[in-house]
C-alpha cells in the first residue's frame, strides 16, 4: 500500500532529474528493494514519505553518477493535465513544446537545484521538510531553491515574449 502511495510522487521527482522512463522504473525498482531490505531500520513508520524520498535520491545521484550522461527526452510530465481538461490538438502541441522547454531547461540545472526544486515544487514540501530529506538546514534549501528559480527564469527568458504574445492575440 505505501508503495502505491510513494510511487506517484516518487516517479515525477527521479523523472525529473533523469528524464528516462525505462531508466526511472530502474531506479524506482532499485529504491523500493533498498527500502525493504532496511524497512527493519525505519524507527518511525511515521517518517515513510521523507525516508524513502531520500532513497530515491541517492539512488538516482548514484546511478546518475555512475553513467555520467543525463538522458533527454521529448516530453516532461511536471504538468500534466487529465483527460475531463480535453485540451484541442494546438494546446496539446503548446503544451508539449512547453514542456520539452521545461525539461531542457530543468536539465541545465546542478543536480542540487534539481533537488530542490523536485521536492519543493513536485513534492510540494516545504523548506523545512525538503532540508531534513536533504539533511542540509533549511537555509540552503531555500538559498538553493532562490538560485534554481533565477536560472531557470534566465534559462526561459527568451521564451517568455513568445508565450505572452501567444495568449494575447487571442
Amino acid at each position: 500500500m505505501l508503495v502505491n502511495e510513494s510511487m506517484p510522487v516518487l516517479y515525477r521527482m527521479v523523472y525529473q532529474m533523469y528524464p528516462n522512463r525505462d531508466e526511472v522504473y530502474d531506479v524506482l525498482q532499485d529504491t523500493f528493494v533498498k527500502a525493504h531490505r532496511a524497512l527493519p531500520n525505519l524507527k518511525n513508520p511515521a517518517a515513510w514519505n521523507g525516508w524513502i524520498t531520500r532513497i530515491a535520491l541517492n539512488t538516482t545521484k548514484t546511478r546518475l553518477s555512475r553513467r555520467k550522461e543525463w538522458a533527454t527526452a521529448p516530453e516532461h510530465h511536471l504538468f500534466e493535465h487529465t483527460v475531463s481538461d480535453a485540451p484541442s490538438v494546438e494546446t496539446n502541441l503548446e503544451l508539449e513544446d512547453s514542456q520539452r522547454l521545461l525539461s531542457e531547461a530543468l536539465q541545465q540545472l546542478s543536480t542540487e537545484h534539481q533537488e530542490v526544486i523536485a521536492l519543493v515544487e513536485l513534492q510540494e514540501l516545504n523548506c523545512a521538510e525538503a532540508a531534513e530529506i536533504l539533511q542540509c538546514p533549511a537555509g540552503t534549501v531555500r538559498s538553493r531553491l532562490f538560485y534554481a528559480r533565477k536560472k531557470l527564469t534566465k534559462i526561459l527568458a527568451p521564451y517568455k515574449k513568445h508565450w505572452i504574445s501567444e495568449s494575447t492575440d487571442v
